[in-house]
């Protein structure tokens, strides 16, 4: 962070992930958002209520979003598609454990929700990620301003009662002590990668995020 004039207590990584084939991604993702193989390893009470909650979301996001999807990204299937490539970045290159997209296992509530994604990174911190998707612009301001703003509403500490049947129990831990991570992702469009990167880690939002151990800022280009 020293060459962007930060100073962090944490580590801070950034991504940029390239989509080259839309339709395979959404085959992919479909794959993955249809596979309820989590809920077996919950406990009798927790399976019947998750699967009560996830089925229809399967259905609908499966049958009215992503198979819909040819060779192009409409703003609906945008948010997943970075969500999601973000969430297989951190799973596949940085060791992180797979984590049930939020919309499955969460109870439908007023106003927005909270976070889109989680992942458990490898040294057991609950990442909680932000994803927004935009056809002409770059918007890691608006993940990072949101991430912001769910911490000051605690919506993060609300999800902890649900993440606990997904994560580690050291993982929870941490995160009550307050260690957590946030993962910024959004999509990106233009060529100046170096200087898209640039804007989003010198805003003001990014710079009250960097008192925590991770954070992770990525990049999805179509």
């Amino acid at each position: 962070m020293k060459d962007f004039g930060k100073t962090s207590t944490g580590v801070v990584y950034k991504i940029h992930v390239k989509i080259l084939d839309i339709e395979k991604r959404a085959k992919d993702i479909i794959q993955s958002i249809s596979n309820d193989s989590w809920i077996k390893n919950l406990g009798v009470v927790e399976q019947l209520s998750y699967s009560a909650r996830a089925q229809k979301t399967i259905q609908k996001l499966v049958s009215e979003i992503f198979e819909k999807v040819e060779s192009t990204v409409t703003e609906e299937f945008g948010e997943y598609l970075v969500s999601e490539s973000a969430k297989d970045s951190l799973i596949k290159h940085l060791k992180h454990t797979h984590i049930p997209l939020a919309e499955m296992w969460k109870e439908k509530k007023t106003g927005n929700p909270g976070f889109d994604f989680h992942t458990e990174s490898s040294s057991n911190l609950i990442s909680f990620g932000e994803a927004k998707f935009s056809s002409n612009s770059n918007p890691h301001t608006i993940a990072i301003n949101q991430i912001v703003g769910f911490i000051a509403d605690g919506k993060d500490t609300m999800e902890l009662v649900d993440l606990k049947n997904f994560s580690t129990p050291l993982a929870i831990e941490n995160a009550v002590k307050g260690s957590k991570a946030y993962i910024a992702a959004f999509s990106v469009n233009g060529q100046q990668y170096d200087r898209i990167f640039k804007t989003a880690i010198e805003s003001e939002g990014f710079e009250k995020l960097l008192r925590f151990p991770e954070l992770y800022i990525i990049g999805v280009e179509v």
